[in-house]
């Protein structure tokens, strides 16, 4: 198992050697990262990637005046702008999406883990409570018995690992 994810990682390394990372900062002053360039005239800052690309066409940025404050309807005037906002929105929704899936991925990971070390801690303690003589291999492969000291420690530390994984 240990292999295949490390073969996994492996062919997923060169991938990202070639992925490009922008960051620039939208009109509320919030940091956006994305592999995606920017829009039009925004200072962008590339992280990750070879060179730099030349910013997506957008129509620039103007300033806001007192009718769109109001409340007045600005994609009316100008409807080029109306879906250059569309596509952005859309790509911020896309990215959004993106990063709260990759996040429910990584606690369903880490939920698994955690069953599965509960499941294993339960087994050990289990060997432990059946009594009887335990042994282990030590460094030469030879087989040790334990003494009953270190058998009431190892159930011991197996209770704390079953409290850890399994009642949280």
């Amino acid at each position: 198992m240990k292999k295949v994810l490390l073969l996994l990682i492996l062919m997923a390394l060169p991938l990202m050697a070639h992925a490009q990372v922008y960051k620039w900062r939208d009109a509320n002053g919030k940091t956006i990262y994305s592999d995606v360039p920017p829009p039009g005239n925004v200072k962008q800052e590339l992280i990750i990637g070879n060179k730099p690309v030349a910013p997506a066409a957008a129509p620039s940025v103007q300033p806001v005046t007192p009718a769109v404050v109001a409340g007045a309807p600005a994609a009316a005037s100008d409807p080029k702008k109306a879906a250059a906002d569309k596509d952005a929105e859309a790509r911020k929704r896309q990215v959004e999406a993106e990063a709260a899936k990759k996040k429910d991925e990584a606690k369903q990971a880490e939920l698994e883990q955690r069953q599965q070390n509960c499941l294993k801690a339960k087994t050990n303690l289990q060997n432990y409570k059946i009594g009887g003589r335990l042994s282990r291999a030590n460094e030469k492969g030879e087989r040790e018995y334990l003494s009953d000291a270190e058998i009431a420690n190892g159930k011991e530390q197996a209770q704390k690992e079953v409290d850890e994984f399994c009642n949280q």
